[in-house]
């Protein structure tokens, strides 16, 4: 399952660094010269008077930054070029151009935790039951999480936010789709499908990056008939020809797909028939009090006969009242999901 170009985690702070920057004007430039010598940091002469080289231990990163991102605006981390680099070793051309904003370094800093996680592999799955409307177990859900030094979990939502800020999405969603895959494989429920939340912008290469899913997936004695990716409808595709080719991808490969929260907004339907998925997840909510909502009602019971027409199943997502599921089973659902049919838990 390893791939090594798509798990690889440049080390950002060192022990000694060497912080470059290009601030986008002299009055943020005397900002930062401030906070500097106010902390006695290093500073080297530089050819071009409008940019700053600092030179600072890793013990003086964070509190430096820390200042920084309290005494600049927004909009001045959002244009200051930054380039950290060690100083041990003098800068290649490639470093050049990869300068970033203050801004992003500041969030990669701050974000270190994250690099720390992946590389201890203190991430992992908890999986949620996807009923039959007879309450019979069809499948699970694989929802990410993490786990800190003292044991304390940490939420999706929090992982994905300082991956996205710090371009480690890729790697997150290698990782989270391994770790999915093992738990269930330990779950080792005979029949059941597993879902698995799928981001369309981590894979550049499907032919190249997924194969090894698949690798992994037989290794753990799964068969790709076993797993549905989802794609979520609020990933941002700018690329509907690179989705529809990786979909492809998983399709030959014998995996099925999932669109996940239809309903959520305004490019549901659009997705719906771009993607032509197996499985339509209905946002929960849509759901929610749906036995006391006529316009909720409408709603779903016309995606329900829009996917039944297209050959796809539809999951009623987030059930937490006996109401709301006894609605959805006379509405059509296929597949329930929610609180009150199970709640995650670790394997």
């Amino acid at each position: 399952m390893h791939c090594p170009e798509c798990e690889r985690i440049k080390a950002l702070v060192h022990a000694s660094n060497r912080l470059l920057l290009s601030p986008p004007t002299s009055h943020t430039r005397q900002k930062l010269l401030d906070i500097a010598t106010r902390r006695r940091l290093a500073l080297a002469p530089v050819d071009d008077p409008a940019c700053l080289d600092i030179r600072l231990s890793r013990a003086d990163m964070d509190p430096f930054l820390t200042e920084v991102n309290g005494a600049l605006s927004q909009e001045e981390t959002d244009h200051c070029r930054a380039l950290l680099l060690d100083n041990d070793r003098e800068p290649l051309l490639s470093d050049y151009l990869s300068t970033r904003t203050l801004r992003w370094l500041i969030a990669a800093v701050k974000g270190q935790w994250l690099v720390t996680m992946l590389e201890r592999e203190r991430l992992f799955s908890m999986l949620q039951p996807i009923c039959r409307p007879d309450g019979s177990v069809f499948g699970y859900e694989a929802l990410l999480r993490g786990r800190e030094e003292n044991g304390d979990i940490v939420s999706a939502g929090s992982l994905l936010s300082v991956a996205a800020e710090t371009q480690l999405m890729f790697t997150l969603d290698l990782a989270a789709r391994r770790e999915a895959i093992k738990a269930f494989a330990k779950k080792r429920a005979p029949g059941a499908k597993l879902f698995v939340n799928f981001n369309p912008s981590s894979i550049y290469d499907p032919a190249y990056c997924l194969r090894t899913t698949h690798s992994f997936v037989r290794e753990l004695g799964l068969t790709p008939s076993d797993i549905i990716f989802e794609v979520t409808e609020t990933t941002e595709v700018k690329d509907q020809a690179h989705l529809r080719g990786i979909l492809a991808f998983y399709r030959q490969s014998g995996f099925r797909v999932a669109l996940d929260d239809i309903g959520a907004g305004f490019s549901g339907l659009n997705m719906l028939q771009e993607l032509r998925p197996d499985y339509v997840k209905i946002d929960m909510a849509l759901i929610r009090g749906i036995d006391q909502d006529h316009y909720k009602q409408s709603i779903v019971r016309h995606l329900v006969g829009i996917a039944g027409d297209t050959g796809a199943r539809i999951v009623a997502e987030g059930i937490e009242t006996e109401a709301e599921r006894g609605w959805v089973r006379e509405a059509g659902a296929d597949l329930l999901q929610g609180y009150l049919l199970g709640r995650p838990a670790a394997v």
